[in-house]
């Protein structure tokens, strides 16, 4: 498999910067779930001229299962949120789905792991295991479950939407699926109260803005890269969220990121 190109990573570091900016908004929101509601139906309006354009309902089945994987990722993250600190809930869940699309890439898309790309999801293990280790010591064992689901999400629409960019623009489908990831969202998760919604318009704004970008960059990386390797690279995001809360963090959680690092550097060879 030939490597990753420079202009497919820098698509993805690119990414990982807008994704580690909204998910610092996210957790900061009062109302996390009507964040992400509002987040999808404004993005939406804002794709709306690219669905148009460019119609992705040719693979609506494709759109339904995304949105369907992308609302229990808004679920997921935002319980794990509620339940413990960004810097133990965000490496958890973004660290999970690398290996799973590995996986799912080698068995569904026929994309088999190089030996480096294998170490580099190692080492990217061991480092988010450290981080993990610190969530379980001080028992912030909810968050640590709902962040493994949100992985598990994550990997499951990542590999629907490499597939279904193969077929059709970017742009017009991604707008699809989070206007039906709001809507599901305001059913669902917010049993149709449009009170919560109008009160979370600004953070859902920041968020559809920092998410629309972070993840259509994603889906021009997909078209020029396998989806092993623009995911597991992606999760350049894990430290650039933990520089942005501003916070200190212990040298264990420092040292996790440096392996983080280090599986992210063996992947994109």
């Amino acid at each position: 498999m030939v490597a990753i190109s420079a202009f497919a990573l820098l698509l993805v570091l690119a990414s990982a910067f807008f994704h580690a900016l909204w998910n610092v908004r996210l957790h900061a929101a009062p109302d996390r779930i009507a964040a992400m509601s509002v987040a999808g139906l404004v993005a939406c309006l804002g794709l709306l001229p690219a669905i148009i354009i460019a119609p992705p309902w040719s693979v609506w089945p494709l759109i339904i299962l995304s949105a369907l994987s992308e609302t229990a990722y808004a679920l997921c993250l935002s319980a794990a949120y509620r339940s413990g600190m960004l810097a133990l809930a965000y490496p958890i869940g973004r660290g999970t789905a690398p290996f799973l699309v590995t996986l799912g890439g080698w068995i569904v898309l026929a994309e088999p792991p190089t030996p480096l790309t294998i170490a580099g999801a190692l080492a990217l293990a061991a480092g988010l295991i450290s981080i993990a280790v610190i969530g379980y010591q001080t028992r912030q064992f909810a968050a640590i479950g709902f962040a493994v689901l949100t992985g598990c999400a994550i990997a499951a629409y990542s590999l629907i939407d490499a597939d279904a960019v193969r077929h059709v623009a970017p742009v017009g489908y991604l707008g699809a699926v989070l206007g039906l990831q709001g809507l599901l969202l305001f059913d669902v998760g917010l049993r149709g109260d449009i009170s919560r919604l109008r009160q979370a318009v600004k953070p859902g704004v920041q968020i559809a803005v920092g998410s629309s970008i972070a993840y259509l960059l994603v889906l021009f990386a997909f078209q020029r890269a396998a989806a092993g390797r623009i995911a597991t690279v992606r999760e350049m995001s894990v430290l650039i969220g933990l520089l942005l809360t501003g916070s200190k963090y212990s040298w264990r959680i420092w040292a996790g990121a440096g392996l983080v690092v280090l599986g992210i550097i063996l992947t994109a060879l």
